[in-house]
């Protein structure tokens, strides 16, 4: 069966949705899902109990939307910030072992398995993709049922909302620019016009454009526990926004009498809530009369903290971004850990080290450039890299790091190992003392030279690299991952 070559994404970019990896989306799902938790423990702590309404309207409503697009825009901003990072000469550089330089995206050389075969990657884009679908169905449903019972009502324009009155078949609420009036309640007037100026507010401060935001970014993260906390936290400060608004600079007096105004009518009421609207009757009630008969003053200190924690949290994601070329030792130790030994080999003793390189930079002022760009020359790299059937026959699976230096000319120079797939065993020296040695079988000595012979033999050309205007040498290093389906 042929190759299937898979483009890695940049270390700093977020996963493919062309190449779907699974690790890579668990990945995001998980950073996602703390994030939002975070957030969200941030707010319920130290924010909800305040009076800060605006504030809080601003943090439920936006957390979502940066969590949704904070890490693709520091992902596609990777190779801008790339250039931010300092440069240095290699001085003396070290025989062996993963050296600094600058990582190129990666290449994965998987085996084809059967036509057919289970890719996870995929079937989990299919389901969070069903799940949005669905998400959405439902809320348009609701929609169109909310705008089918509303035009049977007969409606009153007036300067800035609409009333619809529902005949008492809904209780007093509100979505968009309409208001649902019950006018069979028995209110007196004072009290009616307190119930009709809180929804005016709401159809004033656009709420209901806002919970619609907000029911979006709660359908493109339903995966996440936290952001079906969010809905009813907006929903609650909304109706806070509200009453401030209906009382405004009203005395003392006038607070009591809206409160028990607030808890009369919500004993009274039974009918079921309105599908996304606002409503007088419901919604917090208790929460409410507490938090207008306070007069703690608001502590904004607590506001202030936001700073940290988002700069904390930017930090989480930027390395959980770059985590791959920062410890690219680390990464490529583990990745050979985790590789399951195969049957007992021939062992083959590891070849010695290559001549040390020459002097070259790390990162330059403009990096050197290959002849159609990155995804030409991982498309290069895809094409010549072919599984060793006798490592297929093994199931030997594991990711070389291939370092080079592109010279000043523009050639590939100093082609190397600098991450090999081989294992490390130990045993007993002749003092029976243990001895730690690095054995390289026939099947992994074959990936090895496959992919260390299709970067020498690359078929495009470079441009160099420049630092101060001069073309210079510039350390490059590709890591290319052999997988099994």
């Amino acid at each position: 069966m042929p190759n299937r070559i898979h483009l890695l994404p940049h270390p700093l970019m977020s996963p493919s949705l062309l190449h779907p990896s699974l690790s890579g989306l668990l990945s995001a799902l998980l950073l996602s899902i703390v994030l939002l938790g975070v957030c969200w423990l941030f707010y319920r702590l130290l924010l909800r109990p305040e009076r800060c309404f605006q504030f809080n309207r601003r943090f439920l409503l936006y957390t979502p939307w940066l969590v949704l697009v904070v890490p693709p825009l520091l992902g596609v901003a990777g190779p801008w910030l790339a250039g931010w990072r300092p440069t240095w000469v290699a001085a003396a550089p070290a025989a062996s072992g993963l050296l600094p330089s600058a990582v190129l995206p990666g290449v994965t050389i998987q085996s084809a398995g059967p036509l057919g075969a289970t890719d996870w990657g995929y079937w989990l884009l299919l389901v969070y993709g069903a799940g949005v679908l669905m998400l959405l169905g439902h809320r348009a449903w609701q929609l169109l049922q909310l705008w089918q019972l509303a035009r049977t009502w007969p409606r009153e324009a007036r300067s800035g909302y609409t009333l619809a009155y529902t005949g008492g078949q809904r209780p007093v609420s509100s979505f968009g620019q309409l208001i649902f009036w019950d006018e069979t309640a028995k209110l007196s007037p004072a009290e009616a016009d307190q119930i009709l100026r809180h929804e005016v507010a709401h159809v004033q401060q656009q709420h209901s454009r806002e919970r619609l935001s907000l029911e979006l970014a709660r359908v493109l993260l339903w995966f996440n526990p936290f952001v079906h906390f969010y809905p009813a936290a907006l929903e609650l400060t909304h109706e806070l926004l509200a009453d401030e608004a209906v009382l405004g600079q009203s005395p003392t007096v006038a607070a009591e009498a809206y409160t028990t105004l607030l808890a009369r009518v919500a004993l009274r009421q039974v009918h079921p809530t309105l599908p996304l609207a606002h409503s007088f009757t419901q919604s917090f009630t208790l929460t409410r009369i507490r938090m207008l008969t306070s007069s703690a003053p608001v502590r904004r200190w607590k506001q202030w903290l936001l700073a940290p924690l988002s700069a904390a949290l930017l930090l989480l994601v930027a390395c959980e971004k770059s985590g791959e070329p920062a410890g690219a030792a680390a990464t490529a130790t583990a990745s050979a850990q985790d590789i399951p030994p195969p049957p007992p080999p021939t062992v083959v003793d590891a070849p010695a080290p290559p001549p040390p390189p020459p002097p070259a930079y790390f990162y330059v002022e403009e990096m050197p450039q290959y002849q159609g760009g990155q995804k030409q020359l991982l498309a290069d790299i895809g094409k010549a890299v072919v599984y060793p059937e006798i490592a297929k026959a093994e199931k030997l699976e594991g990711r070389v790091f291939v370092r080079f230096i592109v010279a000043a000319d523009g050639t590939i120079q100093a082609a190397e190992l600098q991450k090999g797939i081989g294992y490390s065993l130990t045993y007993p020296n002749g003092e029976g003392k243990p001895t730690l040695t690095k054995v390289v079988t026939p099947a992994a000595q074959a990936m090895n030279d496959m992919a260390l012979n299709a970067v020498r033999n690359l078929p495009g050309k470079w441009t160099p690299g420049r630092q101060d205007g001069k073309p210079v040498a510039v350390f490059y290093t590709v890591p290319i991952t052999y997988s099994l389906k």
